[in-house]
């Protein structure tokens, strides 16, 4: 789950994730502040639309209702004839178009002369818009509500110059209006919508071509970052795919390649330093085993040469010689041993990682030291835990217990007590060799692993020793520690990955 979490943080914050993020926001945002102003700009023009209808009612009404009452001063019409004719006014303005809500019409005095709502004739009129235009005798449009509904409240004075004969009140629904503009606000909504996800789209494959090259170039930049043997990358497989740009990307990618060249052959004098560091430190420890393995070799050549001259000289019966042709084979034997082990970890190191028995290994070393133990008398306490294989370079692990072992034994006087053990801990298998020394003081603790530094006399010690070590370890995918108080002793810990399956 942590990982599956990490993932997902990476791929957040990768260079693709943010190209999409930002455009797509800008995307978002950009279609829909158009999208608003398209609907700002209908939903304006389609009130505009009414209101000049509105206008063009309200002038027509204006100019008919102005020549009535021109009609009616002049005697050509009278009071009731006036009356019936604004009746069928407001009866035929209604049923023409559908949208008029409401008519009434006042008199200079306000009072009300003609309505679409019999009730209210004779009654003073409330309007605010009609009594301004009373005033005013200028047409006043607003927005208001009548019984529940949007409407334009359209109030228009009947005058022809200064005369004045009252004022016009149409009620114009707006309801059809709001009806189209929500329409149109959706259509452009579903418009913007499709146009986002297609964007979005669009914005997703351009970012994933545009970013495959940085991408390709970065795994193999990981590769280079999580294996320390650049031969072994498999993504510089990918290197000559690579297609040729000549944009920005190509010039960066042309500049990576010829930095992975420079790695690849500073990579390759690195190689030849260290094994020949290595194998020189490896002889430094072979002579420092020299006595040992040649004490180790003089006793059995001492009594083979004594049985040999038993047998030669001395008139034996069968028993006795058969006694020591044993005593001879088994001599040559452990001469053999010790020269085969000596042969075994003298031979040049190719790195050639396995899975391998770090027991027996630990166990061919002991035997190598064996001399070296019991010249100072130091006793081995030797605890091996039943291991899976590790995946190591069996000579190259071997030098790096030797180093440590021989370390040790140097570090220690006489009646020391040396301990090793192996144990697994999770995906690794821990080897922690232990001695009873003076232990190492805390200002060298952070330089002991550094190449060249040594706390032995001159002409005991390269100071590489632990250095190349470290290196070795490091190369395997493991590590080793070291911890120590002054008078205590040092334990160093060295870890190796486990043989997968």
């Amino acid at each position: 789950m942590k990982q599956r979490l990490q993932r997902a943080v990476n791929r957040l914050f990768s260079l693709q994730a943010k190209f999409i993020i930002t455009a797509s926001v800008c995307s978002i945002l950009f279609t829909m502040a158009g999208g608003l102003i398209i609907i700002s700009r209908d939903a304006a023009q389609y009130r505009q639309n009414i209101i000049n209808q509105g206008k063009v009612i309200s002038e027509i009404s204006r100019l008919m209702l102005a020549n009535v009452m021109v009609y009616n001063e002049l005697g050509m019409m009278g009071d009731q004839d006036l009356k019936d004719f604004l009746d069928y006014f407001i009866i035929q303005s209604m049923q023409q178009d559908k949208r008029i809500r409401h008519v009434a019409i006042s008199d200079t005095a306000g009072k009300i002369i003609a309505c679409s709502d019999t009730t209210r004739y004779g009654e003073k009129c409330i309007d605010q818009d009609s009594l301004a235009v009373l005033e005013h005798l200028a047409i006043i449009i607003s927005e208001q509500r009548f019984a529940d509904e949007p409407v334009l409240n359209i109030s228009v004075p009947l005058n022809i110059s200064s005369k004045s004969w009252g004022v016009l009140r149409i009620v114009l629904s707006t309801t059809d209006v709001d009806l189209a503009i929500a329409v149109r606000r959706k259509e452009i909504l579903l418009i913007a919508s499709l146009f986002c996800i297609l964007s979005l789209l669009i914005v997703r494959v351009g970012a994933r071509i545009l970013a495959k090259p940085v991408i390709r170039l970065a795994g193999i930049m990981d590769s280079i970052k999580n294996n320390v043997d650049l031969e072994q990358i498999e993504a510089f497989r990918e290197i000559p795919s690579l297609q040729k740009r000549r944009d920005e990307i190509g010039t960066l990618q042309n500049s990576f390649l010829w930095m992975i060249q420079r790695l690849r052959e500073a990579d390759r004098e690195h190689k030849k330093a260290m094994e020949t560091l290595i194998q020189t430190e490896k002889m430094v420890s072979i002579g420092r085993l020299a006595s040992g393995v040649a004490h180790e070799i003089n006793n059995p050549l001492g009594g083979i040469a004594i049985c040999f001259k038993n047998l030669v000289q001395a008139d034996l019966d069968e028993e006795a010689k058969r006694e020591h042709i044993e005593v001879i084979n088994e001599s040559l034997q452990k001469i053999g041993n010790i020269v085969g082990q000596l042969l075994h970890f003298s031979r040049m190191t190719v790195k050639d990682q396995r899975p391998g028995d770090i027991n027996g290994l630990i166990r061919r070393i002991l035997f190598l030291l064996n001399y070296r133990l019991s010249e100072k008398d130091v006793t081995m306490c030797v605890e091996l835990a039943d291991l899976p294989p590790v995946m190591m370079d069996e000579n190259m692990m071997g030098q790096v217990l030797m180093n440590v072992l021989l370390n040790a034994l140097q570090a220690m006087d006489n009646h020391g007590i040396l301990t090793i053990r192996t144990e697994g801990k999770g995906e690794h298998g821990l080897v922690t060799i232990e001695d009873t020394g003076p232990g190492i003081p805390p200002e060298f603790l952070a330089c002991i692993f550094e190449p060249f530094f040594t706390t032995k006399s001159v002409g005991e010690g390269t100071g590489l020793g632990l250095s190349i070590s470290k290196s070795i370890v490091e190369q395997h995918g493991g590590a080793i520690d070291v911890e120590s108080q002054p008078g205590q002793g040092a334990k160093f810990t060295i870890m190796i990955p486990l043989a997968s399956g």
